[in-house]
């Protein structure tokens, strides 16, 4: 089969070059075709700024814990944040765990006065998406603190210290604020 190669129809001949006829769309079409361009290649980045605004939530969060002020850590948090920890998956109202917890924290500290918990952050990594969205994982190593002025028997009842966690926090940012979403707890293996 010997086929000849003919210009396709509608190309134009300039200068023993054939060249495709321009393409007129009309006006809405284009900007709605570049509005979708842009779109697509630029929602990828974050902000200035906005990376060192998801660390700094992050490191509230772990003052909070530290503290065992857990009412004004949950206020870094969606009311319906969900978490999965070791043992169980948690979800609903955020608001009334929160609640909970401070109770278990408050009688902890009544029982066992003076005894607290300081954190090292190890391998922080934080990626922000679309100025909106990001995700920060971090090693917890924690370090439980008995002042010498407890008594022996009262240590003794004290049990197991926390374990050293994985951690993978989700943020969303609200009405200019990041706030928590999602956390995610996994035992660090001592390997």
């Amino acid at each position: 089969m010997n086929r000849e190669l003919r210009p396709l129809s509608g190309m134009m001949q300039t200068g023993g070059r054939q060249r495709l006829p321009v393409l007129r769309l009309p006006r809405t079409k284009c900007l709605i075709g570049l509005c979708a361009l842009v779109l697509f290649f630029g929602t990828g980045s974050a902000y200035a700024g906005d990376r060192e605004d998801v660390l700094a939530t992050i490191n509230q969060y772990m003052e909070y814990e530290k503290s065992g002020n857990l009412i004004a850590q949950g206020e870094l948090m969606l009311d319906e944040r969900t978490m999965v920890y070791p043992g169980g998956r948690a979800g609903g109202d955020n608001r009334k765990g929160m609640r909970q917890q401070q109770a278990e924290q408050d009688q902890f500290a009544a029982e066992f006065p003076g005894v607290r918990y300081e954190f090292e952050l190890r391998d922080v990594q934080a990626q922000v998406w679309n100025a909106d969205s990001a995700l920060v994982t971090f090693d917890s190593l924690p370090t439980r603190i008995v002042p010498p002025s407890l008594p022996a028997e009262k240590t003794a009842k004290l049990g197991s210290p926390k374990i050293p966690l994985i951690v993978a926090v989700m943020l969303v940012k609200q009405q200019g604020a990041w706030k928590i979403a999602h956390t995610t707890f996994v035992p660090l293996s001592k390997d």
